[in-house]
């Protein structure tokens, strides 16, 4: 990992929104889009999960299919019309607890490399808790979720 540390705030309702999604698929895995702003260079507030599902997910895989990922973003754009509010990143939830695998960092990393700022990777964990990470011009990044809201 290379760079300064992110601070991931999660703000409004996306933690609402991610723990009822993650269990209506368990003991499947899902996840989708985290929609956001950039605080800083170094800090991301993240306010909404949107759910992109993955009809042959398992309880070691989910797929982010990028056609319906667009789709989801577009509606979820227009619908919730926040001047602020873009792509940051994506999540998923582990069937079991076990933090993110090669396939997700590597996944996240290349991702990155068409962003001004870096994205972030939440992994919802079995026990309401998250693995953070973060990537930026296809690089990990260390990560944390920080306390308090945007100012």
């Amino acid at each position: 990992m290379t760079g300064r540390s992110v601070d991931v705030l999660l703000t409004g309702p996306v933690l609402a929104e991610l723990r009822a999604a993650a269990p209506v698929t368990a003991p499947r895995e899902t996840g989708g889009l985290l929609l956001g702003w950039w605080r800083t260079e170094h800090a991301i507030v993240v306010r909404h999960a949107l759910e992109v599902t993955d009809r042959r997910a398992t309880r070691t895989s989910w797929v982010r299919h990028p056609r319906q990922a667009r789709l989801v973003l577009a509606r979820a754009l227009t619908e919730l019309a926040h001047p602020l509010l873009g792509y940051v990143g994506d999540w998923h939830s582990h069937a079991i607890h076990s933090i993110a695998s090669g396939r997700d960092k590597t996944s996240i990393a290349e991702t990155s490399r068409q962003y001004a700022h870096p994205l972030v990777l939440l992994v919802y964990l079995p026990d309401g808790t998250f693995d953070v990470r973060a990537a930026h011009a296809g690089q990990l990044r260390p990560a944390r979720i920080a306390p308090g809201a945007p100012q």
